[in-house]
């Protein structure tokens, strides 16, 4: 990589980090409210200088009457109502553990009553109550009229049943302002109260909102579920990438989380049918703490040398905690770990981080991205804890900050995939040019193994003529010298002599023809192979006493076979291994050849086997074998050494014969 590229990428990798914050920034800014939000004061909202039409929903923040540990209806604020404490205020939203009550402070359960009476904006004829992520138990009554309820509200853990729930509750006014009672308790969870705001606007805006998040959701989720189930497909398909098996797990429990809490307004309810209170409020739970250990085994897949193999146990034994508190513990206790579970995550970001900045010192292959995921991500998180906590006012941004982590995920991977696909790519030509240069060099090979085969036949060849024409002739002639001298001096010793020589010489040109035979007899011509192989028989069978039976079977009358010359070999070298190890009494050979494109060579004896004959040489496969398969090899012919159910050995060869197919198609 030269100096522009490394100057580009570090000045990229910022620039996309910053990208991101300034993305989270906007879509923050887009969400957030451009107009002072009216607060309620003493129990009172003053609505009658706002306008719907202009700024849009508004929330009934502020002051609201607190009645502590007791559930009142709009009965008992009537003027013949029962009698209750002093009016209290407490700030909405908000929780009212911490609150001080006659000199002490509230706990987080418990149940109360809220009150609040607000005034319309003029031609206030219809209007639109829009209540979020209130998980406890609550009822709602509008002058009087019971118009929102979740779940069922109860004194105690046994009588309450919780019911996280979004609502959009219509009113009717019936003068220019209101009285609002909310009924809430609290006995599952850490902290009790409203924790999001109550939002009130003329029918049809508040839906607008709903719908709007609801489909952002649903895009987020299908984008999950598409790239979970791909990168799953990708290690179905190649075991040897558990990042992609790690991300595509992480991408569906994201898909989990998202679709079934109050991210995305409880999407899943469209789909699926209605779960137990239980199931619907831990099983996002579960999701976001399951998503810990695949996140971890995700970079450390990626990056082993950079993160630590404690933190997985660690990220697993919070994972492992949460379930074995499940059937035990209470719903308060497990919202207690929940809340402990989910300030660890906040360290596990920071941890990501810092060791992701390591990797991008290092020049780690898609650091750069999974950084910006990594701080976006950290940055979402951060907002909601703040914002969850009223610290500050904005909204929830942990969904869309999960999106983009996983879309740098996701980018991270196929960087990595495209680096390993040029590289696979890059060993696939360098490879198909090595097997061009080794075919071209095995071609080669061929090609002066004929050659060396062919010079040899043709020094066989030549010396045969030198034996036959010379050698052969010039003991001949001695032998017939000797035989004049014999008949000369007959009746002497000299003669008696001579004729000794006479027989003598008389051997010795037999021998010598034979050897020439043996490298090349007269009749082994492309024409007649046949008459060499039966000479050959006849040679082995006076020189041995071994019967050698000949069988030939050709399609055409003379075969031209361009490989006579080789069958003959191995065929002699066959005949030979048989003499030598086989103790046969009777050698068979066969030569048949159909015009069918092949000629058939067949050598078989009745001997011991080549298993018997093993145990006398100590070698199962001799060097005459290999010398067959070798020639065999050259004329392309498959060779096959088998043992007889006689216990002999059967050496088969198959050579193809261009020129019988040729003749029979013509």
């Amino acid at each position: 990589m030269n100096n522009f590229e490394q100057n580009l990428r570090s000045r990229i990798r910022p620039a996309a980090a910053f990208l991101g914050v300034i993305t989270l920034l906007v879509l923050a800014g887009y969400m957030l409210p451009t107009h002072p939000i009216p607060q309620a004061k003493d129990g009172v909202l003053d609505l009658q200088t706002y306008d719907p039409t202009t700024e849009g929903p508004t929330s009934l923040d502020g002051q609201w009457e607190f009645y502590w540990d007791s559930l009142l209806s709009p009965d008992d604020f009537a003027p013949n109502g029962v009698t209750h404490d002093a009016t209290r205020y407490l700030a909405f939203p908000g929780t009212w553990k911490g609150y001080h009550i006659d000199g002490g402070k509230l706990k987080g359960t418990g149940q109360a009553t809220f009150r609040l009476r607000v005034k319309l904006w003029p031609d206030a004829r219809r209007i639109e109550l829009r209540l979020f992520d209130i998980t406890m138990a609550y009822k709602l009554w509008a002058d009087g009229k019971l118009v929102a309820h979740s779940g069922k509200v109860g004194s105690s853990a046994d009588t309450e049943v919780p019911q996280p729930s979004l609502v959009l509750a219509e009113i009717e006014p019936t003068g220019t302002e209101i009285e609002l009672v909310l009924q809430v308790s609290n006995h599952h969870f850490r902290e009790g109260g409203v924790p999001e705001s109550i939002e009130i606007a003329p029918p049809g805006l508040l839906g607008i909102l709903v719908d709007r998040q609801k489909a952002i959701s649903l895009l987020f989720a299908g984008s999950l579920l598409i790239v979970g189930v791909y990168h799953l497909y990708l290690f179905h398909k190649n075991r040897k990438l558990p990042s992609a098996l790690y991300f595509g797990i992480y991408c569906l429990l994201t898909l989990g989380y998202c679709v079934s809490s109050n991210t995305s307004l409880w999407v899943a309810h469209h789909f699926l049918p209605p779960l137990p209170p239980t199931v619907a409020l831990y099983f996002p739970l579960f999701c976001f703490l399951a998503m810990g250990p695949f996140l971890y085994r995700f970079f450390k897949s990626l990056y082993p040398k950079e993160f630590h193999t404690v933190v997985r146990y660690i990220v697993d034994i919070r994972l492992a905690i949460f379930v074995i508190l499940l059937p035990f513990a209470s719903d308060y206790h497990i919202s207690k770990y929940v809340e402990i579970a989910m300030l660890v995550s906040a360290l596990y970001g920071v941890y990501y981080v810092q060791r992701l900045m390591v990797c991008v010192w290092r020049k780690r292959n898609g650091a750069g991205l999974l950084l910006t995921g990594s701080l976006v991500f950290l940055f979402a998180s951060l907002n909601d804890s703040l914002s969850h906590a009223k610290i500050i006012d904005s909204p929830y941004l942990l969904e869309p900050g999960m999106f983009f982590l996983v879309i740098t995920q996701s980018l991270t991977l196929v960087k990595r995939f495209t680096h390993a696909m040029e590289a696979e790519e890059k060993l696939s030509v360098e490879l198909e040019r090595k097997n061009a240069s080794l075919l071209a060099e095995i071609e080669e090979r061929n090609r002066l193994e004929c050659e060396i085969v062919n010079i040899s036949e043709e020094e066989r060849r030549r010396f045969s003529s030198e034996l036959h024409d010379g050698l052969c002739q010039q003991l001949i002639g001695a032998r017939l010298h000797a035989a004049i001298l014999t008949e000369k001096l007959s009746g002497t010793k000299e003669g008696e002599a001579m004729a000794n020589l006479t027989e003598m010489l008389e051997s010795s040109t037999n021998t010598a023809y034979r050897t020439s035979h043996g490298l090349w007899p007269l009749e082994h011509a492309s024409t007649t192979p046949g008459l060499s192989l039966e000479d050959l028989a006849c040679s082995i069978f006076r020189d041995t006493g071994i019967t050698v039976t000949f069988e030939k079977d050709c399609h055409c009358a003379q075969c031209n076979n361009p490989n006579a010359t080789t069958l003959y070999r191995i065929a002699q070298e066959a005949l030979s291994n048989a003499v030598k190890h086989s103790r046969a009494d009777t050698i068979r050979i066969e030569f048949r050849c159909a015009g069918q494109g092949e000629i058939t060579l067949v050598v078989s004896d009745d001997g011991v086997g080549r298993d018997a004959a093993a145990q006398q040489t100590s070698s199962k496969v001799g060097l005459g074998f290999s010398i067959m398969a070798h020639r065999a090899g050259i004329i392309n012919a498959d060779l096959h050494i088998s043992d007889d159910p006689d216990h002999g050995t059967v050496v088969t060869c198959i050579a193809p014969c261009t020129v019988g197919a040729t003749d029979n198609h013509k």
